[in-house]
Order: structure tokens, then sequence, then C-alpha cells
């Protein structure tokens, strides 16, 4: 008996369920080809295409759906869903408010507005959206940890925390949840209990180079540089291309007055990322440690080649040309910093390393 296109379509539902992407479009593109009037045929394909991140051959599939049956409610989402993804968001918004108010109780749709709302930043419009997802579909994890996102953006943290610990109620193995929970107790100054978090995080996924970095931040908050310095190597073991992680590692370093070490980390920091002015920095006042004033004064100069109002640059610049016996270089240094921030004096200790804030 030959299938029809419902019976691809069921099929095609199955493989995309399972995130078998490719396998799904094949599919869909068979039940298309038995009956190229099916709507639901047009938009499965849609999605594959999507997830493949073929966005371009998915809008031509949502439009073809669209074409096909103008109040079909899941081809707008989707529609939406896929302009999110091209970068274009006030079109996507459109098509998401076509799916809600064609199926004011379709959830997806909320929660596609809802992220096409975060891209606009319009994040109070978010989460009103989110409200009305999760009111829809209270165990969508997805949507209650995007509502955590959104608080977070806001800077309403308690609310945040709310919404990331109903997604590790839900579903208690999700390493992404355990890290926006401890960064948002990062934020909230908990960093004892953000530890607790952190530590979830990367025992479900050893590799997440990002929980182990700020994992370091909050050992570093709880005055424990050495834990410290050891996840931020874990870190960049895991991405050598990590310039965040280096910087981090060289600032522990600094703190256990391993400033040989501190300066290697830097020095990966910064030909990562050239214009990284915190690193120079705290290079610099590494280098001031050694009492390598030559070099101290050349990152210096670097930090302020980036940013010419940095009042510290300036200041701990001053203090290196000082020890070098340069007075009229180092008075007109001193003289710039007490300019940029005319509260500080001009003969203060040098500053120093500048310390990442977590999260």
């Amino acid at each position: 008996m030959e299938e029809r296109a419902e019976d691809y379509i069921t099929e095609g539902v199955d493989r995309f369920r399972h995130g078998l992407y490719s396998e799904a479009l094949a599919l869909f593109d068979r039940a298309v080809s038995r009956d190229p009037g099916c709507t639901r045929a047009w938009n499965g394909r849609a999605a594959a295409l999507g997830n493949l991140g073929h966005f371009d051959a998915a809008l031509d599939s949502c439009d073809t759906a669209i074409a096909t049956d103008p109040g079909y409610f899941r081809a707008w989402s989707n529609r939406g869903w896929v302009l999110g993804h091209l970068g274009r968001n006030a079109e996507a918004l459109d098509s998401c408010d076509r799916a809600v108010a064609l199926r004011p109780d379709f959830a997806e749709a909320w929660h596609t507005r809802g992220w096409v709302l975060t891209n606009l930043g319009r994040d109070l419009d978010a989460l009103d959206s989110c409200d009305r997802a999760t009111a829809l579909c209270p165990d969508d994890v997805e949507v209650w940890n995007m509502r955590g996102n959104v608080l977070m953006s806001l800077g309403r943290y308690a609310e945040a925390l709310a919404s990331y610990d109903r997604v590790i109620a839900i579903s208690p193995d999700l390493p992404g949840a355990w890290f926006n929970r401890a960064n948002t107790l990062a934020q909230l100054g908990q960093h004892t209990e953000a530890l607790v978090s952190y530590d979830r995080a990367v025992a479900l996924r050893p590799e997440y180079a990002e929980a182990w970095n700020n994992r370091g931040n909050t050992c570093m908050h709880l005055g424990c540089p050495e834990d410290a310095a050891k996840s931020y190597f874990t870190a960049v073991s895991l991405r050598p291309e990590y310039s965040e992680a280096w910087y981090n590692h060289g600032s522990a370093l600094s703190d256990l007055d391993r400033h040989d070490e501190a300066i290697i980390s830097y020095n990966v920091a910064t030909a990562l990322r050239p214009k990284y002015a915190e690193a120079w920095y705290n290079r610099g006042v590494a280098l001031e440690a050694l009492g390598r004033y030559v070099e101290a004064v050349a990152s210096y100069d670097c930090v302020i080649a980036i940013k010419p109002d940095d009042a510290d640059a300036w200041y701990s610049r001053g203090h290196a040309l000082q020890y070098l016996g340069r007075h009229e270089e180092a008075d007109a240094s001193f003289d710039k910093a007490v300019a940029l921030d005319p509260g500080r004096g001009a003969m203060n200790d040098p500053g120093h390393p500048r310390k990442k804030n977590p999260g």
C-alpha cells in the first residue's frame, strides 16, 4: 500500500523529536512530494531546516505553508523563530503576534515572542510573554530559563533565582540551570551557595569551561585564590583561547605572589586579545612587584593607548617611572591621573590587580 503524506509526517515528527533533523527533513520532503499542498509537511520541513541552520530555506518553507493556509498558527510561530535567527527581529515579532492572535493559548508562540523581544532589548515585554508561556505550559524548562535570563538582565536577581530553581525542580540534571543559578547567587553576594551550584554544574558537565571560570571568580570572592587558580587553569585547559580565564588565572596567581607565573598568563591573555586593557594593567602591576619597572611602564602605556582616560594606569605608570628616577615624567603621569580622578592624591601606593567580577 502506498504511503500517504500523513504517514511521512508522523514519522518525520518522531525523528524531529529525537533530534534527528536530517532524517526528519527527508521524511517531510517525501510528504511534500506526495501532497504539495500539505501545510503541516511544509511547516515540518521549515522546522527541520531551521534546526539544521538553513534559515533562508526554512523561511521559504514557512512562507509556502502560510500561503497554503494563512490561518496556520504554527507556521506563523515558526516563521517568527526563523526570522529571529536571521536577525530580522521586527518582522519576527510581527509573525509571533500573528500566531498568538490566531491561537492565544499556543505557548510555543509566546515563548518565541519572548525570545524575539529580548533580541529587540524589550525585556519587560519579553517577561510578559514568558509569563504567558509558563502559565500555559508550567513545565517548560526552556521558558523558565529564559524568564530567569530576562530577570537577570533587569537586575531582578531574587526573581531570577526563583525561575532557575523552577528549572532545576523540573529537570535537576541540567548543568546550564545550575550555572545560571550560581551566577544569580553570585550577583546576590551569596558566594558560598554559588560555589555549591557551580560544583553541581561542573559535576554534570566536567568540560563546562565557563562554569570553571566563574567558579574561580567565586573562590576569589571567598578569599581562596589557590582554589580559584585551579579552577581558572581547568577553564583554560578546556578552552585554550579563553582570554578572560587566562586573565583571571593571572589575577589569582598575583594574589598568591606568584608574579612570574601570573605574567605568563597575562601574556597569553593579551596575545589572544591585544586590546585587553585590564590584562595589560595587571601585567604592569605584576612586573612592578618583580622590580621590572621598564616593562611595567610599557604595559601601562598599552593600557593608555587603549583607554586614555584610565586614571589607574596613569597613576601606576607614574609610580613605575618614579622608581626609575624619571621624576619629571612621573609627575606628568600623576597630574594626568589626578585630572581624571581628582579624589586621589599623587603619592599613594601603586594600584593592585583589578579583579573580574563574578558572573
